[in-house]
């Protein structure tokens, strides 16, 4: 019995789509590197003196890293796999009936199959339990770093307030 293989795309349609994903890339990180990151560094330089809907900018920023960047990648996980995994579960059968893929691909049946579909459950299952263990560090974090934060207004009060003292004091 000689193996099954799944649809190929043909070299024609592989350059147009190598080429959309190429542009479309390129574009997403020029706005990420001339728009975002640009004025992310604006915010986290002053982050623990500016506040968001009456929450400290640093608070956000340490709540942002450890839960939501694993959010965001367990989420984008999602969209870009469910489609897939769920025709793949249904069916027992991978890659599902219909889909091309750009290589040589055998097709694979019954529990592989599945397997081979919960792969990505697998990768958004540890994403979530490492934002909620992230939860309980960043809560740690943004409680010293409010205590830790100077702002100008209120360094330049209490330097202010220090100098006649230790004028005094000389």
């Amino acid at each position: 019995m000689d193996p099954e293989f799944a649809p190929q795309y043909s070299p024609k349609e592989r350059r147009r789509r190598l080429l959309l994903h190429v542009v479309v890339g390129t574009l997403l990180g020029a706005a990420i590197y001339w728009w975002v990151l640009p004025r992310f560094r604006l915010f986290s330089a002053d982050a623990p003196c500016e506040a968001i809907f009456g929450v400290p900018g640093s608070t956000v920023l340490i709540y942002s890293a450890f839960v939501g960047a694993p959010l965001a990648a367990a989420i984008l996980i999602v969209l870009l796999t469910a489609r897939q995994s769920i025709e793949t579960i249904a069916t027992r059968r991978y890659p599902p009936p219909g889909r091309k893929v750009y290589r040589r691909v055998k097709i694979k049946k019954g529990w592989q199959a599945i397997a081979i579909a919960l792969i990505p459950a697998m990768f958004i299952t540890y994403l979530c339990v490492l934002s909620s263990q992230g939860m309980t560090r960043a809560a740690e974090m943004a409680r010293e770093t409010r205590q830790a934060a100077e702002c100008e207004a209120s360094s330049n009060k209490r330097s202010d307030d220090r100098r006649p003292t230790e004028r005094g004091q000389r």
